[in-house]
């Protein structure tokens, strides 16, 4: 048995709840303010303050693992208190691209980099350990809505529907379909109840022996086939698109930059770290692991746009 706390309340700590709810295992969920609805679930909602680490210690007594859906410095307070807890593992809340990979002074960070850097230091000083979970881009990205269609990403400027790649429900699209080197640019991809299904399925395996990163895939497809899918969807009508080149790319976004247009500035900033095989790898190593079938990018599309 693992007990477990889920840190947030917004739609992908719910989809973990969820699937944790179906195991064995002991969870509460840690939230800012009162959740009737989960509470409802009979889910055990604790009501924490991130600025007061006497809370979060008391809070965290007995939990082997964390799983973090927060981030900025409401997470820096949670690992403290998580090490200071005894806490075995921490999940930290950087679930889409391979942290390797990162770029350097991203907008998008979100301070995800001082998070991990955080987690390293602990490592040294305590027995807790962390584990990155990377899916590749949510196929959420691409619903009616986008991913604040589930209550995830809503603080950001990249999770509407339309912010990333196409926007499906209005026949439009901008992206950069070949990198630097004239070669076809991959996507790597997972539906967000299939990132929970693998989630749980590694903690049926026991935290001992869990990896650095977990890297789990749905589905791997290049920009262009996620544009031609798309169009396909919809009746195959062609959309209004706008492709890039990856050369281009710096100039759209000092022009969004200077501009002040921050909207334009996130997007481009999408455009470029796809480019630079952000969101891009082979070889997952937790597919390989566990008995999860997920669904393929297509059989997800046509079922969501159906």
């Amino acid at each position: 048995m693992i007990r477990i706390a889920i840190a947030g309340s917004g739609g992908l700590a719910q989809t973990f709840a969820y699937f944790i709810s179906q195991t064995t295992h002991p969870f509460i969920i840690l939230s800012r303010t009162p959740q009737p609805t989960l509470t409802a679930l009979d889910y055990q909602v604790v009501v924490v303050n991130y600025e007061n680490q006497d809370d979060l210690r008391y809070s965290l007594q007995g939990i082997d693992l964390v799983i973090s859906t927060v981030s900025g410095n409401p997470q820096i307070n949670l690992i403290d208190a998580a090490a200071n807890s005894g806490v075995r593992r921490f999940v930290p809340s950087e679930f889409e691209r391979p942290p390797a990979r990162r770029r350097p002074n991203n907008l998008l960070d979100r301070d995800k980099s001082h998070g991990l850097d955080w987690l390293r230091w602990w490592s040294q000083r305590t027995h807790m350990r962390s584990t990155v979970f990377t899916c590749g881009v949510f196929y959420e990205r691409f619903a009616r809505g986008g991913l604040v269609s589930m209550g995830i990403g809503a603080s950001t400027s990249v999770a509407y529907q339309g912010s990333y790649l196409v926007d499906i429900g209005e026949g439009t699209a901008e992206a950069v379909e070949y990198n630097m080197a004239g070669q076809p640019i991959f996507v790597s991809m997972t539906s967000v109840n299939d990132v929970a299904r693998f989630l749980v399925a590694a903690i049926e395996l026991g935290l001992h022996d869990w990896p650095g990163e977990f890297r789990m895939s749905g589905d791997r497809r290049t920009v262009s086939e996620i544009l031609s899918w798309s169009e396909a969807v919809r009746g195959g009508v062609p959309f209004s698109t706008n492709i890039i080149k990856a050369q281009d790319l710096n100039t759209h976004l000092n022009h969004a930059t200077n501009g002040l247009d921050y909207y334009r500035v996130a997007r481009i900033q999408e455009l470029i770290a796809t480019e630079q095989r952000c969101y891009d790898f082979t070889a997952p190593n937790l597919n390989a692991l566990v008995d999860v079938r997920p669904i393929s990018f297509w059989d997800w599309l046509s079922s969501h746009w159906a």
